[in-house]
């Protein structure tokens, strides 16, 4: 069980991404989304799933990134590291920051996914770019396992995606 310190920190990264992406949707699936982190908030993880998984499937990186964190919980769902790392590379894919660092750790660890540190740093430094200070010390974590051909493999990996993801 998570104890009360993450699950409040869980509940504040939620609301941080809810407010993040407030502009990539219609006022209608805004106020979905916010149901869902209401839901998710007061601890009613099956009526918060009910509300992400339509809006995840229609492409809503912050309901992508929801769910993953559900599944990796075990909360509403059964614990899938495999599905969580699905949803998050859909959102990490869409440019969700906290999924693609997130997506990072999973292939560090080889969580959900074969461990791959080249797929890990590559993920890292993408969401270092964005400035996210976890990825930044993820990134070096990392690194200090790595050959150092390998860092290079992953930053030209890293690099590519940015350049074809440009804002």
């Amino acid at each position: 069980m998570i104890n009360s310190m993450a699950r409040a920190l869980l509940k504040w990264v939620m609301v941080a991404v809810f407010l993040a992406g407030c502009g990539d949707h219609s006022q209608k699936n805004v106020a979905s989304y916010q149901d869902g982190v209401n839901a998710y908030t007061k601890g009613d993880y099956a009526a918060a799933l009910e509300i992400f998984k339509p809006l995840a499937e229609n492409h809503s990186k912050e309901a992508q990134f929801s769910l993953g964190v559900m599944y990796r919980q075990g909360q509403g769902v059964a614990h899938d590291d495999k599905e969580a790392v699905a949803w998050w590379s859909k959102a990490a894919e869409q440019g969700h920051v906290e999924a693609q660092d997130n997506l990072g750790l999973r292939y560090a660890k080889g969580e959900g996914v074969a461990q791959d540190f080249v797929q890990a740093d590559k993920w890292f430094t993408i969401a270092a770019a964005s400035g996210n200070e976890t990825a930044i010390r993820n990134k070096k974590v990392v690194e200090a396992h790595m050959p150092p051909e390998k860092v290079v493999a992953a930053d030209m990996l890293a690099q590519e995606w940015l350049g074809k993801h440009k804002k």
